[in-house]
């Protein structure tokens, strides 16, 4: 009996002890914003005007920074790119059809407590070889005057890590995009939603391009302007490092008159019900796009031009 009573003791003590250890290690570090706040600086907002017919009109969309490292770069140097959708890129119509771009912004936030323009020339997007993949990317030189974070290709969610960390349906996911309701008039004001990943489908299914090809489903309510966000899955910790991306907004399902889930953009708004289920193009999909031969042909002609202008 005193032998069992001391056991006990040990283990509270030991638990104390370790209970205190972590409250500790979790302190709050006061020089790093909070996760919601480092999800936030990683997105921007996209404005296009577009033609159609003799008129002009303004679409919105979220965009964020994947940063692509390679060794024979400087240290904490990166190739940029700014990645949203296909759609949100080509300007579709409602039927799909891409509009004549008359011109691209891109608004980020600055350090100073503003937020900068920059124009964009569309001819500079790039867009899969399958066109079921609705995504878009683009280079970008970021000035050292923003306040924004990059998510590096590095810590992509692939199917692979996916299987391999037992991240599954349930798992929860956080999100951060352009929020049309306040935009924002001094600095660009985002929106952080939260929700679970419900599907994960083993086999096609039809994506907001209206051809079958692979996505992530979650529960997540999304709307106009959301298209383009980064979405991020939990892997350990309320940290932006314990957060990988998981893909990336496309779409949603809506319920119509007749209580059927139909497939809408977000850069439209509607009058039907959002049934609260979001379609995300798996990152898998964006890491290729960024491994294509045109964009990894250009990041090898300026790592050539670098090192021989870098030796002595």
């Amino acid at each position: 009996m005193r032998r069992s009573l001391v056991l006990a003791v040990c283990v509270l003590v030991a638990f104390l002890a370790e209970a205190q250890e972590i409250l500790v290690r979790k302190k709050p570090d006061p020089s790093v914003p909070p996760f919601g706040v480092q999800l936030k600086r990683s997105v921007v907002s996209i404005e296009l005007q577009c033609k159609e017919g003799n008129s002009s009109v303004a679409s919105t969309g979220t965009g964020f920074v994947a940063a692509y490292s390679d060794s024979r770069l400087p240290k904490g140097s990166y190739f940029d790119y700014l990645v949203t959708n296909r759609h949100v890129a080509e300007c579709w119509d409602a039927h799909k059809h891409p509009r004549d771009i008359q011109s691209v912004i891109f608004r980020i936030n600055a350090k100073d407590g503003s937020a900068r323009r920059f124009s964009a020339n569309p001819s500079e997007w790039r867009v899969p070889v399958d066109d079921s993949v609705d995504l878009a990317v683009m280079p970008i030189d970021p000035s050292d005057d923003l306040e924004f974070t990059v998510i590096p290709v590095d810590t992509f969610t692939t199917r692979d890590y996916l299987s391999s960390n037992q991240i599954a349906e349930g798992s929860p996911i956080i999100l951060s995009g352009y929020f049309y309701q306040f935009p924002g008039a001094r600095r660009f004001q985002s929106i952080v939603r939260q929700g679970i990943l419900s599907m994960v489908p083993d086999e096609p299914m039809i994506t907001t391009t209206g051809k079958p090809g692979s996505l992530y489903l979650g529960d997540v309510h999304i709307f106009g302007g959301n298209s383009g966000s980064p979405v991020m899955v939990a892997a350990d910790s309320l940290a932006l490092e314990g957060y990988r991306l998981l893909g990336v907004v496309s779409g949603y399902y809506y319920e119509d008159a007749n209580f059927n889930l139909e497939i809408a953009t977000t850069v439209e708004g509607t009058m039907h019900a959002n049934s609260g289920v979001a379609m995300i193009v798996p990152a898998d999909f964006l890491k290729a796009l960024l491994d294509a031969p045109d964009l990894k042909g250009k990041r090898e002609a300026y790592l050539s031009r670098y090192t021989n202008t870098a030796k002595p």
